[in-house]
């Protein structure tokens, strides 16, 4: 059975203009010695729930241990970024947006070298990690979520976002009749979402999705985006990463 079509789950909107992308991008080189290596050519500045709780065996020191210092370090040197972001999403979502200092605030993922995929992997996903928090204030009993991408530098070949217009619902069904996502990526093409600097990518539902590759890389090349989700509460949405 074919999933049924659904509405585009990506939006976009209007974040920074160029000059403010290449400010946001040396401030962060300046940070250089405080970015976490997560693999070859890949880092981040902050902590993410799908690498510091989902995936760790020791969430309490890894994610919540480091908590404190991370937020200061985000806060002091992009808290303007930071409540751009929020009042953009508000405006978006109709409705009141906060971050939360007992959960990490969106900080930024770096790919270099090869750490930029120059061929497309098998790494679809749904965004998902907020099932593996164990979070420290009540969301709302019906789950909601959102993600986004906020391109600060792309390579010379641009950037974008896979993407296959199947929720999670879809994919159970399609398990039932011995599909898999990675039978999905094989047998069926994603739509390109195509990136541009300072344009903010936002995820209404999870859908299964994954890195773009770039035709080649260049000397030099950089792929920098702000990284956040949203979960629902009583009071509106809290962004975090």
């Amino acid at each position: 059975m074919d999933p049924q079509p659904m509405k585009s789950p990506l939006v976009d909107v209007d974040v920074l203009d160029e000059p403010g992308c290449v400010d946001v991008s040396k401030r962060l080189e300046s940070l250089r010695p405080c970015w976490l290596t997560r693999g070859v050519g890949y880092f981040t500045l902050g902590l993410a729930t799908y690498l510091d709780v989902a995936v760790s065996d020791h969430p309490q020191e890894t994610y919540f241990g480091r908590l404190a210092r991370h937020n200061r370090l985000l806060r002091d040197h992009f808290g303007d970024l930071l409540d751009r972001v929020a009042d953009v999403l508000a405006v978006l979502l109709d409705m009141p947006t906060r971050y939360d200092e007992r959960v990490a605030l969106p900080g930024f993922h770096v790919f270099e070298g090869v750490g930029i995929a120059d061929a497309p992997r098998p790494s679809q996903h749904f965004d998902l990690q907020h099932r593996a928090m164990p979070w420290p204030f009540e969301i709302a009993r019906v789950e909601q979520s959102i993600s986004f991408t906020l391109p600060i530098a792309l390579p010379h070949r641009g950037g974008a976002l896979d993407v296959w217009d199947i929720t999670e619902a879809d994919m159970l069904r399609l398990e039932r009749l011995g599909g898999t996502s990675g039978t999905i990526g094989e047998t069926t093409a994603p739509r390109r979402h195509p990136y541009r600097v300072g344009r903010m990518a936002v995820q209404l539902t999870p859908v299964l999705h994954r890195i773009a590759a770039v035709p080649a890389r260049h000397p030099g090349d950089q792929r920098i985006t702000l990284q956040g989700h949203g979960i629902r509460d009583a009071d509106g949405w809290i962004l975090y990463w």
